[in-house]
């Protein structure tokens, strides 16, 4: 957010201690979620957390010296817990435990949640950048962004993300890198795609295919809208900004798409498809009655009839004058 113009709001950082298991309960109980205390003896207790919000991103650090059971509605932000020391933890949406060193929470069911005597970095983001970011990417409608499961899909990928929240959370301590616009909402796009790729979702489906490796992927609905787009508008004076729009994504991002799965670019997939419209129309077309290779190629868009010749030969082996003639 920003106030006024005058730039974002500045980071909020906080801390809070105490050796008072029933104080510590009720911090966690107001700040994250309904919960079942374990009985924790008060000698020794330890609990404290740390962190900075800024926007649509926090992440924390926090210590709890016992154990604690959650029962809560599925999260409004994302959030992924990493523990750091002790545990263990492990988060349960009905559908089994999910142990290990790094657990998306449910947002998709109402789950449960403990731990016993540990340390954790706990990054949050906006779930609406994170659907924003996932449609853009595969083409889907908003609402069809979803995560399904709680676990990281490999073990690189749950090591990437720690390794970019341990840089993000180094950035959230500058209040002059925090104060640029362009560098936050770079971070809270780093991370919403490393947790889309970290963690199972409908994104990394459309995608990767139902295995989910990149080897099987599936042409995503970005292209194909873009590809039906052009395919129906050849003829019109169209450019990477209407194919763009027709394929609901950005045109940088619709580019890298056509990069990955056609090997192309969507500019040239575009003179491909009205070459090919020419060609036809070449063969179709009658000299006699005054069909002239210069009004065919200027009607799909080639308005330089030396260029145009020279690609149709390099594509068909032969000059667009020989095909009319035949």
């Amino acid at each position: 957010m920003t106030d006024g113009g005058s730039g974002p709001e500045p980071v909020l950082r906080y801390r809070w201690a105490s050796t008072d298991p029933e104080a510590a309960t009720e911090y966690v109980r107001k700040t994250y979620t309904d919960l079942a205390p374990v009985d924790v003896a008060p000698e020794d207790f330890t609990f404290w957390v740390e962190g900075a919000a800024a926007g649509a991103l926090e992440i924390s650090r926090l210590r709890h010296s016992g154990g604690l059971r959650t029962y809560s509605q599925p999260t409004d932000a994302l959030v992924v817990v990493e523990t750091l020391e002790g545990g263990p933890t492990w988060v349960d949406d009905g559908s089994g435990r999910v142990a290990g060193r790094l657990k998306l929470l449910p947002s998709w069911a109402p789950y449960e949640t403990g731990w016993d005597d540990v340390t954790a970095r706990v990054c949050m983001v906006d779930q609406a950048e994170v659907v924003r970011v996932g449609a853009e990417l595969a083409g889907l409608e908003r609402e069809a962004v979803a995560f399904t499961g709680s676990a990281p899909v490999s073990p690189a990928l749950a090591d990437y993300w720690s390794r970019l929240v341990a840089h993000v959370d180094d950035v959230l301590g500058s209040d002059e890198l925090m104060a640029a616009p362009l560098v936050r909402a770079n971070l809270v796009r780093q991370l919403a795609v490393a947790m889309l790729a970290t963690f199972p979702n409908t994104v990394r489906h459309a995608l990767c295919g139902p295995g989910g490796h990149d080897e099987d992927n599936a042409e995503p609905g970005t292209v194909r809208r873009a590809v039906e787009f052009m395919d129906a508008h050849a003829h019109e004076d169209i450019g990477l900004t209407e194919i763009a729009e027709a394929a609901r994504i950005g045109p940088r991002s619709l580019q890298l798409a056509f990069r990955r799965h056609r090997d192309t670019t969507p500019l040239e997939y575009l003179r491909r498809v009205r070459l090919e419209s020419a060609h036809r129309d070449l063969q179709a077309a009658d000299p006699t009655r005054g069909d002239r290779v210069e009004t065919i190629a200027a009607r799909w868009g080639f308005g330089h009839p030396g260029r145009f010749s020279v690609v149709y030969r390099e594509h068909y082996g032969r000059s667009p004058s020989a095909t009319l003639r035949h």
